[in-house]
């Protein structure tokens, strides 16, 4: 299906959209009939939607439902029994979230935990929004394939695959530029639309590529707002793996060691630390160099041991952190 064709299905009304356009409105008990009021925050909210229909579509893998919102229909505060994303794909979406009050532009993603209470504005005949809802074992499978459990959105999705946490939480991801975002869930929508027997495995290898997307976006944008994004417990694990590793180390191996991209770990690093990952290889080195030469051992020795190649390198790392040569330091030293 080409990307013309897409819009187009998308932008159609159907026969209810132009009924609501019409005047008429949608009778909400009905939805809330099946259901019943969960109280959250000492209020009573009605939960909608039947997971049992809601995680059934052709095409998509199981665990997984994409819908289009109705326009003209506004949809009052509910809660749910999955995760819901939302995305606009065209215009704009306002919603109420915990009793925030967000407008959604084109391209940006909502991610809902199941009790998050939360109201739809009405849509206009040009704003086009879609609902991603998922299942805690499609989750669970995502995570285990795809996700930083280090991430803002892993520790979302885990949150939401625990029975005993609190499931109001809700991500607000400004990802209006982002083209892998875009182009993921176009590629999931002609899945939807025109399915093949490999449609399953295709919708759930382009989900685990959106979550990889929004994990990443998210934590570019806490980075240039200065905000960190990762507990200090964990930025010492990884000055302790440099520790560790600092003869042979590199920014990958970071990098794999925390589950992030070495861009963002390299970011990471130096907003937290005040030194570049280089800088930390190299504090490293040079005090387990000074802990060899106290040792006995000689200043050849202790360069290969630490990582360095070259010795003439070596000798000027070490005279401006030690403000003296490998031997001198050796000689100063009380035996």
């Amino acid at each position: 299906m080409d990307l013309a064709r897409l819009d187009s299905l998308l932008l159609e009304l159907t026969d209810n959209e132009r009924a609501y356009h019409a005047g008429a409105r949608y009778d909400w008990n009905d939805a809330f009939s099946w259901g019943h009021q969960q109280n959250i925050s000492e209020k009573h909210i009605h939960k909608i939607g039947d997971p049992t229909r809601a995680l059934r579509q052709e095409g998509m893998p199981e665990g997984l439902s994409i819908v289009r919102n109705s326009r003209f229909n506004p949809v009052p505060e509910h809660v749910h029994d999955y995760v819901e994303i939302s995305y606009v794909y065209r215009g704009y979406a306002p919603q109420t979230v915990n009793g925030e009050q967000l407008m959604l532009a084109q391209n940006e993603v909502l991610l809902l935990d199941a009790a998050c209470p939360h109201a739809v504005g009405e849509l206009g005949e040009h704003d086009i929004m879609l609902s991603i809802v998922i299942s805690r074992p499609m989750l669970h499978r995502s995570l285990e394939q795809s996700l930083s459990p280090s991430s803002t959105v892993s520790q979302f999705l885990i949150n939401a695959l625990n029975d005993e946490t609190d499931h109001r939480g809700h991500v607000h991801f400004r990802t209006g530029n982002s083209r892998r975002v875009r182009r993921y869930m176009q590629e999931m929508l002609c899945e939807l639309l025109e399915p093949t027997a490999a449609s399953p495995q295709i919708v759930s290898k382009l989900f685990e590529l959106l979550l990889i997307e929004l994990m990443q976006s998210y934590e570019a944008a806490l980075l240039q707002a200065g905000k960190p994004t990762l507990p200090s417990a964990q930025v010492a694990a990884a000055v302790g793996y440099i520790e560790r590793h600092a003869c042979d180390c590199t920014l990958e191996d970071v990098a794999r060691h925390l589950h992030l991209s070495p861009n963002y770990a390299s970011a990471l690093l130096k907003r937290q630390t005040g030194r570049t990952f280089m800088q930390l290889v190299q504090e490293s080195r040079l005090t387990r160099a000074a802990t060899l030469l106290d040792a006995g051992s000689t200043a050849e020795a202790v360069a290969r041991e630490v990582g360095y190649a070259n010795m003439s390198f070596f000798y000027k790392k070490f005279a401006e952190r030690y403000g003296c040569t490998p031997a001198a330091y050796r000689q100063r030293l009380p035996r």
